[in-house]
This record gives structure tokens, sequence and C-alpha cells, in this order.
């Protein structure tokens, strides 16, 4: 299993539709592209508006998130023809969702989500429209570039508010670098031993 990580957007990163994001990876239903859900796009839309038979959702879990531009339709509004996830924790495995690490899972599909939605014991989830991926040589390169920060995933800023995520992690990152300087192999990217993920040697805070 590959380090759990997040993508932190540079302050360099200027492409508007990933400027400022904080990005989950997350196992890639279509190998060997790697994939990632933004968790700080809040949208204008409601989980409610898509699923109205679930329960009440309060705060940040009622608000459907634009996970990236892959899977995007024509009608931006509605996000009927878009590939939906949720990310939830959850003390047990489940059988729709697939692990992303410790207690987060991410699971696709209408009834899948649906499923998580009306369970009562499931308190911490985000539910997405979209995502991001890429491929290896691709995402390496935007790393090597700087476009990137990438650090270890923390199950509780997945589920925090989202309006302050990236500002903390990003201001992380820029005290890690500037402590390390720039001949620190803290700005080189390294792949991990199976070669499906890597990451930077930053910490967050």
């Amino acid at each position: 299993m590959t380090t759990p990580s997040f993508l932190v957007a540079t302050r360099d990163l200027q492409d508007p539709l990933f400027q400022h994001s904080v990005i989950l990876m997350v196992p890639s239903s279509e190998p060997p592209l790697l994939a990632g859900l933004i968790i700080n796009s809040p949208a204008k839309q409601r989980v409610r508006d898509l699923f109205p038979q679930v329960r009440d959702l309060k705060g940040p879990d009622e608000t459907i998130y634009t996970g990236g531009p892959v899977e995007l339709d024509d009608v931006p509004v509605l996000h009927q023809h878009r590939e939906l996830s949720v990310i939830f924790r959850s003390s047990s495995a489940q059988s729709s969702a697939t692990r992303v690490f410790d207690d987060v899972y991410v699971a696709t599909g209408r009834d899948a989500i649906a499923a998580v939605l009306k369970d009562p014991r499931i308190t911490d989830l985000r539910v997405i429209s979209g995502k991001a991926q890429w491929l290896h040589d691709q995402l390496y390169g935007e790393v090597m570039a700087g476009a990137w920060y990438v650090i270890p995933a923390k199950a509780d800023l997945i589920f925090s508010d989202p309006k302050d995520l990236w500002a903390t992690l990003v201001k992380g990152g820029d005290l890690e670098e500037a402590r390390a300087g720039p001949a620190s192999e803290l700005n080189l990217p390294y792949w991990l031993l199976d070669g499906t993920n890597w990451q930077r040697r930053i910490s967050p805070n």
C-alpha cells in the first residue's frame, strides 16, 4: 500500500482548475493512472439536491465538493452526469468501498453513496463530483517543476473546515522548504518502492 498523501498546490501553481487545491490521492479505478479528489472546493449544490432521500447533514458534510476536472459534464449546475464519490470515516470495512488509509474509505456510484449517506454511524463524509488524474510521468514532472507539495494525509484534515485548509498546509510546506534550503533533498521528489506513488519529504505542521 502506498503512503497516503495530499497534493497541495504551491503558490506557483496558477492553473485555475487547481489553484489553491488540496487533493487526497485515492486508489485509481483506471491504473496505471494516478487519481485524486480535491477536498477543499465546495460547490453551490447540496447533497440533498442529488440524494433527497438521505438524512439531514450538517456543516461541511451537506455540501457537494468539486473533486477535479475529469468526468465533468457540460451542465455544471446539475452534477447529474459526473462521476460521484464519497470519502468517509468508518470503524469497520464497507463492502462497497475501498480503504484509502486507517479508517478513511472512498466509494463511487450513486447506490454506494446513498448507502453511506443513510448510515447514521457515519458522521464524517464528503460527497465529491469529478476527480483529478495523471499519468505517472506527468505528475512527477509537475512536482519536479514545483507545482505541488506532497505531504502525508491525515484523516482529521480531510474533514476539517475547507476554508483555511490550503493556507494552513501550504504555509507548512513553505516553511519546510525554507528551512531545507535549495540544496536539500526536501526539494527532490522520490519514488516509493512499489512505483505507484511518491512524495516529497515534507510533513504538515
